[in-house]
């Protein structure tokens, strides 16, 4: 195919004659078509362009995710690692480690683990706990109980309790489940209605919202955001490239 010197000044400016409607009308209906004609067949002899550029458009996006994410941690660490948080661990710890879960979440139930290891290895750490209740509505149920055992001081003995429980969790197993770790399932049942519990959750799901988090578990270790199931391993990985960091 051969192509004109004012071809290639054409095609050369291109993208930029094309971002404007005054531009675009610079091109006469032939130019036009003979530009068309040549981007056509050069991406036909070389798919690969478009594969390429696709590529590229995912990884800027998830770069520009993962920055509005660490810039949204950044900005919320009162919503995501305030000191009323339920939590475990050194309160003046260096490293700040937040778990968002689920009750009925398989890998947040295997990140327990994990995180009752790293806790008693690391004397530096604090883990704090967000309730994030997605995958049904007995897992809201478990929440707003946990988050109820939490005013009496046991929120970690009864989250444990509830990672460890196989089955349901309805209002007869959670008050069991309460008194075997020396609840007041009685006052847990009206905390659960209380304005504090009820905004603490509310919170919880807010600024998951906001940072992007959709599913569990999901970890923050100081600014850095994992979704998904790390392991102790990932954990110890992402503490030292925290420390690191500061």
């Amino acid at each position: 195919m051969h192509f004109s010197k004012k071809f290639f000044t054409l095609a050369a400016v291109s993208l930029a004659a094309l971002s404007t409607p005054m531009q675009a009308e610079a091109f006469s209906e032939a130019e036009t078509k003979e530009l068309n004609k040549a981007i056509h067949a050069y991406i036909m002899e070389n798919p690969t362009v478009i594969i390429n550029a696709l590529e590229k458009h995912r990884a800027d996006e998830a770069t520009r995710k993962k920055q509005e994410a660490a810039d949204l941690i950044k900005n919320n660490k009162k919503l995501l690692a305030g000191k009323d948080l339920p939590s475990i661990g050194n309160p003046k710890g260096d490293v700040t480690i937040v778990e968002f879960f689920d009750y009925n979440c398989g890998y947040c139930k295997r990140a327990l683990p994990d995180l009752i290891k790293l806790s008693e290895e690391d004397k530096n750490v604090r883990i704090v706990f967000h309730e994030l209740p997605i995958l049904s509505a007995d897992s809201r149920t478990a929440a707003l109980w946990a988050l109820a055992a939490h005013k009496q001081d046991k929120y970690f003995d009864f989250h444990k309790a509830l990672m460890q429980h196989r089955g349901a969790k309805n209002e007869a197993t959670l008050t069991k489940l309460a008194n075997d770790v020396g609840l007041d399932a009685n006052k847990m049942k009206k905390d659960i209605m209380s304005d504090d519990v009820q905004k603490m959750l509310t919170e919880s799901l807010e600024i998951a919202k906001k940072i992007g988090i959709s599913g569990t578990p999901a970890f923050i270790v100081n600014d850095q955001f994992f979704g998904g199931y790390i392991g102790h391993d990932g954990l110890i990985k992402a503490i030292k490239e925290a420390r690191a960091a500061k």
